[in-house]
């Protein structure tokens, strides 16, 4: 975090019964007492729920899962307390007080998720006893358990970004700059009527391309397979990323002022980086689908049900978008003293952080290293599948049989 070079606060002063004098140390064995207890509890739950196989079950399995968050959740608060009692100086440096808020508010919500995931497992056990060993399989619990922390920790990030974002949105607190001028094709006089007619054609060929796709496959019963739902999926994400860079240069190219605001260049790019990575994983994704039919096409509708499709797209969007905050807060936290003219025909990452008027070394290799994780891991899990598409068909003694099963993968390389 370069907040510090914004916000000038380096450290904050934590005055929690500060004024209580003497009653200091009373508190301080109250807590640590309360402190040991906890630990002590959760620590045996645990232990006797991982010794007993009577207790493997679901119920028990998410009590446990409770119990650790609730050990993490008190670490992250007891210890620095209890420090801060026998202290003089109750000093937490920036960087420590934000991550304090991030690992305190996502095992809260953690826990509070946990417990009604809880409540589901006993109403499925009741209420569907039957049904209770397929809806609460282990595969399942596992799932809903990596749900509730990952849905616990974009929550706390979200929140403590708005808290971090409260100073950058309001950049005028620290930079001079409130508005970009986007200077992309500027230079090129009378042949801009011309872009602006090319790019109008190309934003509604791919408007009317993807909305075809979208509603050929909603109308079309025959379509309604994994592998066209993940295209239908691509192509609202692909919509959603044209819409939020060309309508903006389509402007641009008819006006003489060429400016963005700081607000809205952030939320551009945003946007634009969500669907754009968003999109890279969902190809990853048809990749990987195209190797279960092909590879395993007896265990096909098992592996590729439509509870899976839709965890499998929900986790691409959620991956997206995390991949774009994060970009998003590298660039936005920097300030920015002028010049403002970005070299470019949108808000793009790099053609931002050059304007910068501080170090940005640090932000470039993270956001370098993010890009490059971005690309290479749908990309790799891709060549993987293809890999090991080619070795099974290769198998496939008949060439009508090769073609076919070739043509399957067809909507994807494309």
């Amino acid at each position: 975090l370069l907040m510090a070079n914004s916000s000038r606060v380096t450290e904050f002063l934590l005055l929690g019964f500060s004024s209580l004098g003497e009653l200091q140390p009373v508190l301080f064995v109250l807590f640590l007492c309360l402190y040991l207890i906890i630990l002590s509890g959760n620590l045996t739950i645990i232990s006797v729920i991982r010794l007993d196989r009577s207790l493997h079950t679901p119920m028990y399995f998410f009590l446990c899962i409770l119990s650790t968050s609730e050990v993490f959740y008190t670490i992250v608060i007891l210890p620095k307390m209890l420090i801060n009692l026998l202290s003089v100086l109750r000093t937490v440096s920036f960087m420590g007080c934000a991550t304090q808020m991030f690992f305190f508010l996502g095992f809260a919500v953690t826990n509070c998720l946990l417990l009604g995931v809880m409540g589901y497992d006993r109403y499925a056990a009741i209420c569907q006893p039957l049904r209770y060993p397929v809806l609460m399989n282990w595969r399942v619990c596992a799932q809903l358990a990596a749900t509730c922390i990952a849905s616990g920790f974009l929550i706390s990030l979200v929140a403590t970004t708005l808290v971090n974002l409260r100073d950058q949105v309001s950049q005028a607190n620290f930079s001079s700059v409130t508005e970009f001028l986007l200077l992309g094709f500027s230079n090129l006089g009378e042949i801009q009527l011309i872009l602006f007619a090319i790019f109008l054609c190309l934003y509604l060929i791919i408007l009317s391309g993807n909305i075809t796709i979208i509603t050929v496959i909603r109308l079309d019963r025959s379509l309604h397979v994994p592998m066209y739902f993940f295209l239908g999926i691509l192509s609202i994400s692909e919509t959603c990323y044209t819409l939020v860079v060309l309508p903006k240069m389509l402007i641009n190219l008819l006006s003489l002022l060429r400016t963005i605001s700081f607000v809205n260049c952030a939320v551009q790019m945003f946007f634009f980086l969500g669907f754009a990575v968003t999109n890279c994983m969902l190809l990853g994704v048809m990749g990987y689908d195209r190797y279960a039919a092909i590879c395993h096409p007896l265990r096909y509708p098992i592996l590729m049900s439509w509870q899976v499709c839709g965890q499998l797209a929900a986790t691409c969007a959620v991956i997206g978008f995390l991949f774009s905050l994060t970009g998003s807060l590298l660039v936005f936290e920097l300030p920015f003293c002028g010049p403002n003219k970005i070299n470019h025909y949108f808000c793009d990452i790099l053609p931002v952080i050059q304007l910068a008027c501080t170090e940005t070394y640090i932000n470039e290799l993270v956001i370098f290293i993010g890009g490059v994780v971005a690309l290479m891991t749908p990309l790799t899990f891709i060549c993987i599948s293809y890999g090991f598409i080619v070795h099974t068909i290769l198998k496939i003694p008949s060439a009508d049989g090769k073609r076919k099963a070739f043509s399957t993968c067809a909507s994807h390389l494309t």
